[in-house]
């Protein structure tokens, strides 16, 4: 191959690459038009409601990272023990939207478990399964009503069946 045939390879493997960039970036751009992930996104969100049968306080910040190609969930909640102590929960997880519509992740939490997530995600709702047969294995259901409110329900699995162990709405922080 002469030199110019290797000039010509490479200006084609930039032009392809340039070009693969674009549809990657046009495909993250048409994930932001889903309602949810834009409310989930746009505002930090502050909850209260109901965990393990009892008051809970609630929050999640949600923030695109690493080159728009991932979202990251910061969230918190606190509830009172039986003794009346402070039982607070943090966690951190990263979620991607592929195939539209399809979401994947990660999740790690102050009780030291990480775990994978999948679920899906349309127009106003985002349901996330989560765990395996090592940890434990629930779900999580996020919906956006469009008016600066989000509700979620927790789940866990138990013998093939899900049992609602929290619940919480959640408002936008100003």
């Amino acid at each position: 191959m002469n030199n110019m045939q290797k000039y010509i390879s490479i200006i084609v493997l930039i032009v392809v690459s340039f070009s693969l960039n674009a549809q990657n970036t046009n495909k993250d751009d048409k994930q932001k038009e889903f309602a949810i992930i834009k409310a989930l996104l746009e505002n930090n969100w502050e909850g209260s409601g109901i965990l393990m049968r009892k008051e809970a306080t609630f929050s999640m910040e949600w923030q695109r990272v690493l080159n728009n190609k991932f979202m990251k969930l910061e969230f918190h909640n606190k509830r009172k023990s039986a003794g009346n102590e402070s039982i607070v929960f943090k966690a951190t997880a990263f979620y991607k939207i592929v195939n539209d519509t399809t979401v994947i992740g990660n999740w790690f939490d102050s009780r030291g478990v990480t775990f994978p997530l999948n679920g899906s995600v349309n127009e106003h709702e985002m349901t996330i399964l989560w765990g395996n047969e090592e940890t434990e294995m629930g779900k999580t259901i996020y919906s956006y009503s469009g008016d600066h409110t989000i509700a979620v329900e927790d789940f866990i699995l138990n013998n093939g069946e899900y049992y609602k162990f929290g619940s919480a709405t959640y408002n936008a922080k100003d």
